[in-house]
């Protein structure tokens, strides 16, 4: 008899299980804003990667009723979302009202309050102060300004409930008469982003250093800020250390107090205008023109009135948006540039069926291109607007006088997932294993980026890579890079989906068949797949010149806008000799 033991194959509740563990972490997002980095760190590992041979979680591919079953708690999902989202504007609206008063009486260590106190902290009052729903730093605070009489007023910054549950602004005023009790005023304060981004540059703080100190208004350690923010302790001690000499602090307590008196007059003084660019959310319309076609509506942007046409197929979040550099480099080399929006982006209608996305977007393109000129055309394509590119220069034929690659991307298979980070991979594990999970994660992720801001995606999207956030912190480029994502989201979102499903198809065989010479810029510190994977790539195809450029991150774009401008152009060039010269 033989000693291996053979393996049932696994129940449907095993492989339910994963997806049931994705859920419970799904229905988190709507009710907390940071929910959304641990929803995604929790679909990653829902697959089970072995980076080392790509393999997956069996249980991913077993159960098709789970994952069809996905589909319909991401419709319920989006409608708790939006009540969520109606609910925080309501409870904002009316907890800023609140004028919380408390007292506390020479000799009594009793707590007694108005109607607005009892609703703040949650409880019946009075209590005693040791039962006060407060953390246990502020009663002692408290208890200080009780035993000295000559104590003055203090503002403090306290934790509402044994859990932090919320937080509040205090006011504790000692009166002059010693018979007279004790005063304490408090506020709700929500730490919006909005707040913290006005707290931050009064106090003259860095996007970063502002994000740090924002985790100690929430009370975490060093080692905690630096886990969220994928940082090292030491870096973060760096930046604290920054912040206390920007403020005048001597310790992050003071610093706190600090923070928590000027909140509260920030609280008292109206933000920005809501047309503030990092919060419109909407797409420009400026250099927009559109045309119909198959009674739908194609958009797309025009600079320029050359003698060279060049059509930019953009990515997904950086859209079809450039710096004036850019601009200004190709209006001097007499060149047309046109950038067409994908179905669904923008302003640009969406294709009838999801199926017939990726066709709908090559004939919008020659729609366009023909609208224009019915000569030769140089294609430019961006990351995940490669796989565009290069069906629309197979279609154009002879017309396609080169196609130029801007951090181009690559058919990737699951021996490239080692080289991606996070997001990346699981973007491409999604689309190929299990569509459901892209979906839900795409439909989350767009709520989520309206309510935290373009600002806080785009830092929390780059914050792994000190290359993109040197390129975000350049004058113009956060707000370039806010347009795109805007472009994105312009409609319901289903671009996130639709172009990483296309992305991640196998479209390898349209980019052995291009014909016309390629010109590759990838960038060194690219995260969404290593150069020398995208350089092996380029080494079978036909005609193919690849470049590194040199400590550049993926926004190289917007980092280096007049650097990619002359690589564009020099493309152009010899693209242009090179036909002169076969003549």
């Amino acid at each position: 008899m033989s000693s291996d033991i053979v393996k049932p194959p696994p129940s449907d509740a095993a492989a339910e299980a994963p997806y049931i563990e994705l859920l419970g972490v799904a229905y988190q997002v709507p009710l907390d804003n940071t929910a959304f980095e641990s929803f995604l760190d929790t679909a990653h590992d829902f697959f089970a990667v072995n980076l080392q041979t790509g393999e997956i979680n069996p249980s991913v591919l077993q159960s098709e009723a789970a994952q069809s079953e996905l589909d319909t708690h991401t419709d319920r999902l989006l409608e708790i979302f939006d009540m969520a989202v109606a609910l925080e504007k309501s409870q904002s609206a009316s907890q800023d009202t609140y004028h919380a008063v408390l007292q506390i009486r020479p000799g009594s260590l009793q707590v007694s309050g108005n109607d607005a106190a009892g609703v703040l902290l949650k409880c019946d009052l009075p209590v005693p102060l040791e039962e006060l729903p407060l953390d246990p730093d502020t009663r002692g605070l408290i208890h200080k300004t009780l035993n000295r009489a000559a104590e003055q007023d203090r503002i403090f910054l306290g934790n509402i409930g044994e859990d932090a549950e919320s937080t509040c602004l205090g006011l504790i005023h000692r009166p002059a008469d010693p018979d007279a009790a004790l005063r304490i005023s408090l506020s709700f304060v929500h730490w919006s982003e909005n707040l913290l981004d006005r707290l931050g540059t009064a106090l003259g703080l860095t996007d970063s250093e502002t994000q740090v100190l924002a985790g100690y208004l929430s009370n975490k350690t060093p080692k905690q800020i630096a886990d969220t923010r994928g940082r090292s302790t030491e870096t973060i001690k760096a930046q604290s250390k920054s912040i206390l000499r920007k403020t005048g602090c001597a310790r992050i307590a003071d610093l706190v107090q600090l923070s928590a008196g000027i909140a509260f007059m920030l609280h008292q003084i109206p933000g920005v205008s809501g047309d503030d660019l990092l919060t419109s959310w909407t797409t420009p319309r400026e250099h927009m023109h559109t045309l119909q076609r198959a009674g739908r509506t194609v958009a797309y942007y025009r600079h320029g009135t050359g003698k060279h046409t060049l059509v930019f197929l953009h990515a997904l979040i950086q859209g079809p948006f450039f710096q004036p550099e850019f601009l200004a480099h190709l209006a001097e080399r007499d060149f047309t540039l046109l950038a067409p929006s994908r179905p669904s982006y923008g302003y640009t209608s969406p294709a009838e069926t999801e199926a017939a996305f990726e066709e709908t977007s090559l004939l919008d393109a020659l729609a366009v291109i023909d609208q224009h000129t019915s000569g030769e055309v140089h294609v430019i394509a961006q990351q995940l607007g490669t796989s565009h590119g290069a069906r629309l220069v197979n279609a154009l034929g002879p017309r396609a006088a080169s196609l130029i690659l801007v951090n181009g991307g690559i058919p990737l298979s699951k021996e490239h997932y080692s080289g991606m980070d996070r997001r990346v991979r699981l973007a491409a594990m999604s689309a190929r294993y299990a569509p459901s999970v892209l979906k839900l994660s795409n439909a989350l992720g767009l709520r989520s980026f309206r309510r935290r801001g373009a600002k806080h995606f785009l830092i929390d999207r780059y914050s792994q890579s000190e290359a993109d956030m040197r390129a975000l912190a350049r004058p113009g480029a956060m707000e370039a890079h806010a347009l795109g994502v805007f472009h994105a989201c312009e409609q319901d979102g289903s671009p996130f989906y639709l172009d990483e499903l296309s992305k991640h198809s196998d479209w390898g065989q349209h980019l052995n068949d291009v014909r016309c010479p390629q010109y590759w810029l990838q960038p060194e510190k690219c995260r969404i797949a290593r150069p020398d994977d995208v350089r092996a790539v380029t080494e079978r195809l036909h005609d193919a010149r690849f470049t590194i450029e040199p400590d550049a991150g993926s926004i190289m774009l917007h980092e280096r806008p007049g650097r990619v401008a002359e690589f564009i152009s020099g493309a152009v060039d010899d693209a242009l000799s090179l036909r002169e010269s076969s003549r």
